[in-house]
């Protein structure tokens, strides 16, 4: 019997670390504008011909360098929906990411300026986009994002 419980005591020790360790608290997320003391996320919605040209920026706004890791090669995130909530754009869709970790540094006043180009615009309306970008810094804690709605015309 003892040597049956010395078996037993090992396995369920390591079933209770190991369920433990594949749990991940959810990322927090904030507009741009809410952190506006350390970094201001923006996005501008360019209408030209057919398309919309997304022209976004990341400022440091602190009087700090602020790191940026990355886990892939996408830097952000953008979705496009419409008046009914309705997702028609996607910038990650169908395409894929190097899997290498990077980091960008942005000094202080210094802004990363970065675009997106959808191609296949349904027609005049109202659209929302968001954009998320997905650095990671120890200095602001929070993923940052920023919510913009624009006309077609």
């Amino acid at each position: 019997m003892k040597w049956l419980f010395g078996l037993l005591l090992p396995v369920v020790l390591l079933i209770g670390c190991s369920s433990q360790s594949g749990q991940k608290e959810p990322a927090e997320e904030v507009s741009g504008e809410m952190n506006e003391q350390q970094v201001e996320l923006a996005v501008n919605p360019v209408q030209t011909d057919q398309q919309i040209e997304f022209q976004m920026s990341l400022k440091n706004k602190s009087g700090s360098p602020i790191d940026f890791t990355f886990s892939s090669g996408q830097k952000f995130e953008l979705t496009v929906h419409d008046q009914h909530n309705k997702e028609l754009y996607r910038y990650s869709k169908d395409r894929m990411f190097t899997q290498a970790f990077q980091t960008v540094t942005l000094m202080p006043n210094e802004t990363y300026d970065f675009s997106d180009v959808w191609k296949n615009v349904p027609g005049p309306g109202t659209y929302t986009v968001t954009v998320t970008f997905l650095g990671k810094s120890d200095q602001i804690g929070k993923r940052l994002k920023t919510v913009k709605t624009f006309e077609v015309k």
